[in-house]
């Protein structure tokens, strides 16, 4: 019997798989109008497909199908998808690795990933993008509907996290059943092709081939769409405008009775059909396109084993000129940042005055004010600078010293002197990019700051520092012994060569 073939990407424990179902099931949320018009019949289910699509048009247009996209349907896609690639990738392979069939282990593994999706990230996620999509039902009562954000806020005042994450059982027999489905279904149909085709377990199918499966597998899937149903009455919004008969204190199995009594067998069937087309793009990416991803990557990195030129050529102007690097850098990056937090933040730019420069006019047409400029210029002759000369006389000073007492007297050092110059240096700069205008409010603000930053600046900065350094001394010393053992393999193999070579030469006596 031919050796089971393990789908892209599986060998072993791949720490990548965690990034590849973030990206992924990002792109999955270009199908949030299907999400949107699927939650809205699931939660009004006397409504027909027209009546659900003209409702959700009535809340803004095109804008209205795109409801809870940001920030909740953008959160919850790139933390579920992480935890269901990675999770279901190392179930298969482990079932695969045990003589289980593709099927069987697509079945296992969707379901454990689904599972640990929704009870790791969703209960949040997936409540706070359905209150997004329904609360405006309340408006029918005649009360202007509140903000998502105030919803969050009322629900945790009242309830704490057990109302954030209401639903979360449902949502964890959703996701469990979902992908536990559209994993199983998928791998049974792409067995499947591979016997019409003639083709071995260890040949691999086509791009079509794989999205055929794939939509098999997404479609088969909303067998369970009562379920669905059930999550989105467990986390709808529109209280006042439910039935007199609607449980109080909702569970799946009183949920279930409810919309039986209420709607029929129909109602808990309500939304099927955009789920089927949501379910088939969900598992075309997450399925066929997450497995291209997964195969692609290992080849991507061995083939950029050798850094990026760009990289090398500013590494190498660090080298050549420290502080010069080192201050453009950090003039960019202290400017970009407030442009960004102003950008996200929604802060408005104050609109030049006619007279002013058509530099500034045009500066203020792409949000950025004067502010800016200033932080630039706080990073170029300020921020780096000081950072570069500072750190480099602590090196020198303790250069050449590796002991136990000369590694404590740095950190001391650097938390004593460093960090405190630092901290007031920015402080002061902080409050002249803020309208200061004498010293004594500058002293005032460096007064009112100065110990609340240095509490939280030396702890974080000495985090990341542990972190990192953690990080690349574990990395330099896997790559040394992997190199070690090759090594080792190497003069192994070179010396039973040699053993052989001699044995052959030697004459028999």
């Amino acid at each position: 019997m031919a050796p089971m073939q393990k789908e892209p990407g599986q060998k072993g424990v791949s720490w990548s798989n965690i990034a590849v179902g973030g990206i992924m099931n990002m792109v999955t949320t270009l199908g949030q109008p299907l999400e949107v018009l699927k939650t809205q019949m699931a939660a009004n289910r006397s409504q027909s497909m027209w009546e659900a699509c003209r409702t959700v048009w009535s809340r803004g247009g095109a804008v209205g199908y795109y409801q809870g996209l940001i920030p909740w349907a953008w959160i919850e896609a790139s933390t579920k998808g992480a935890v269901l690639v990675f999770t279901a990738s190392e179930v298969e392979t482990a079932a695969l690795g045990g003589g289980i069939n593709p099927a069987l282990a697509g079945l296992l593994g969707g379901m454990t990933g689904g599972i640990a999706q929704a009870y790791a990230t969703m209960g949040f996620t997936t409540c706070m993008k359905t209150v997004e999509i329904t609360r405006h039902k309340t408006a029918a009562t005649g009360v202007k509907p509140p903000s998502t954000w105030a919803v969050f806020a009322e629900i945790y005042r009242k309830e704490g996290l057990a109302g954030v994450n209401k639903g979360v059982n449902a949502v964890a027999v959703r996701q469990c059943t979902n992908w536990g489905s559209r994993m199983g279904f998928a791998r049974l149909a792409e067995s499947s092709i591979r016997k019409i085709k003639g083709k071995s377990e260890t040949e691999s199918l086509g791009a079509f081939d794989k999205i055929l499966a794939s939509t098999i597998g997404g479609a088969l899937a909303t067998w369970n769409q009562p379920i669905e149903v059930i999550r989105v009455e467990m986390q709808s919004m529109a209280k006042g405008a439910a039935s007199a008969n609607r449980p109080a204190k909702l569970t799946i199995l009183n949920t279930l009775s409810y919309i039986y009594k209420e709607n029929g067998i129909k109602g808990l069937y309500r939304g099927v059909t955009p789920r089927i087309g949501l379910g088939i793009w969900q598992t075309v990416c997450m399925v066929s396109f997450a497995d291209y991803v997964k195969i692609w990557i290992p080849m991507s990195t061995s083939q950029a084993k050798r850094a990026h030129p760009l990289l090398l050529r500013y590494l190498g102007e660090l080298a050549a000129n420290p502080l010069r690097t080192k201050a453009i850098t950090t003039g960019t990056l202290c400017f970009l940042q407030e442009v960004l937090g102003s950008t996200l933040a929604g802060v408005p730019v104050k609109r030049a005055s006619k007279n002013a420069p058509s530099v500034v006019h045009a500066l203020a047409a792409l949000n950025i004010d004067s502010k800016a400029l200033k932080m630039a210029i706080y990073g170029f002759l300020v921020s780096a600078p000081l950072s570069h000369y500072l750190t480099g006389t602590l090196q020198k000073a303790f250069a050449g010293k590796t002991g136990t007492g000369a590694k404590i007297a740095q950190i001391l050092a650097n938390s004593l002197l460093v960090s405190p110059i630092t901290s007031a240096v920015f402080l002061a700069s902080m409050a002249v990019i803020n309208g200061a205008k004498t010293i004594d409010e500058i002293i005032k603000t460096v007064k009112a700051g100065f110990f609340s930053v240095l509490r939280l600046w030396v702890p974080f900065f000495q985090c990341v520092q542990f972190t990192l350094g953690t990080f690349f001394n574990v990395r330099v010393k896997t790559q040394l012994r992997i190199a070690a053992a090759k090594k080792a393999a190497q003069q192994k193999a070179e010396q039973e060569k040699a053993e052989q070579e001699k044995a052959a030469d030697t004459p028999e006596q």
